[in-house]
């Protein structure tokens, strides 16, 4: 069904553009690219920060699996995944570089961009 959409498509834009067909930017991206956010800080109060742990979640500090990787500052802007990790917690980068998950009241979800 994809496939005969397709084929329309390009097939009406080559009788519209005398033979030439001219793809636009949806039809040329890659198969491979993906989408991620922009995500805001919010409710952190100044002077604090916002903890980015290794794995979404918040267990006993003796668990290494949500142990804190990185932090985020007040105000900062950082990319993630769109898509939530859990229920409450999205995928995002830190402010040294590293991913982890951070809970989704201290974040604000911006506009979305593929890479």
């Amino acid at each position: 069904m994809k496939f005969q959409r397709l084929a329309s498509t390009i097939a009406a834009a080559a009788i519209a553009g005398g033979g030439m067909v001219a793809l636009s930017a949806a039809t040329a991206a890659p198969a491979s690219a993906e989408t991620a956010c922009f995500y805001k800080v919010r409710n952190v109060s100044a002077g604090s920060v916002l903890n980015v742990r290794r794995k979404p979640g918040i267990k006993p500090s003796t668990n290494r699996l949500y142990k804190v990787v990185d932090v985020l500052y007040p105000g900062q802007t950082t990319v993630g995944k769109c898509r939530r990790a859990t229920e409450n917690w999205r995928n995002v980068v830190g402010n040294a570089g590293f991913w982890g998950g951070a809970h989704k009241y201290y974040l604000n979800k911006g506009q979305k961009f593929t890479y």
